[in-house]
């Protein structure tokens, strides 16, 4: 929400994720509400927001690009949503851009929100799909880092000697660790922090050195070395 200050400092935004299995809430807004009454006030927009605002069915069919709700909605049918009442009106909102955010458990984005008579222009909604691919590119890689939080010991534990004696190097070694925990090249590249083709460049001197084929040839050469167990 600082980036998205720093873009527009005219706007309130916000971090919303909604979960697709049983529509829980988390996030975040920069918005100065009064703090008596904030928490229940957000409560309470997390649950009218996906009927009320037509935008989020766009983000939860697939949307990609910067959804703007005037869009979706003229500003006298969003005056009679209560939506607007507790999100929008106490702050002078009248126009909102939506970058959505869809994963395979929840649905939501990152909000811009401004008042005033000037919408956003087409050279604010270039800037915010410009921005939006980098929000998105940060969620996913947070994500992928959220995930693989609890395989981190196993690989770092494992005991390698077999593998650097079949000739891999520490970095090829624990590259293969990482496929073996089921995770995919642009995974391990974030994961490792280093670049995708990097990861690539070592998948294919694992395979040569260990004279096989396929990553699951690999991982099967890896259990027979005593490496890992079989699953």
């Amino acid at each position: 929400m600082r980036a998205c200050q720093h873009v527009f400092p005219e706007t309130f935004n916000g971090f919303e994720l909604w979960s697709l299995a049983d529509g829980s809430y988390e996030g975040g807004v920069n918005a100065p509400f009064d703090e008596a009454t904030r928490a229940e006030r957000m409560q309470r927009i997390a649950e009218v927001l996906p009927k009320d605002n037509p935008a989020f069915a766009a983000v939860v069919a697939g949307a990609r690009e910067p959804l703007l709700l005037s869009d979706f909605i003229t500003h006298r049918q969003l005056r009679l949503t209560e939506y607007y009442d507790l999100a929008l009106k106490p702050l002078g909102i009248r126009h909102q851009v939506a970058i959505p955010i869809l994963t395979g458990t929840h649905a939501g984005g990152v909000v811009f929100n401004k008042g005033g008579l000037r919408s956003f222009t087409n050279e604010d909604m270039d800037l915010i799909r410009q921005f939006g691919r980098q929000i998105v590119l940060a969620h996913q890689t947070a994500q992928a880092l959220a995930a693989s939080e609890p395989q981190k010991a196993q690989v770092k534990t494992t005991d390698q000697l077999m593998l650097r004696r079949a000739g891999l190097s520490r970095r090829e070694s624990e590259v293969l660790l990482w496929i073996a925990e089921g995770k995919r090249d642009k995974e391990i590249a974030l994961i490792l922090g280093v670049s995708y083709r990097t990861v690539t460049d070592h998948v294919r001197a694992i395979l040569t050195k260990l004279r096989v084929e396929t990553r699951t040839a690999a991982v099967a050469v890896a259990q027979r070395l005593g490496v890992m167990q079989n699953p």
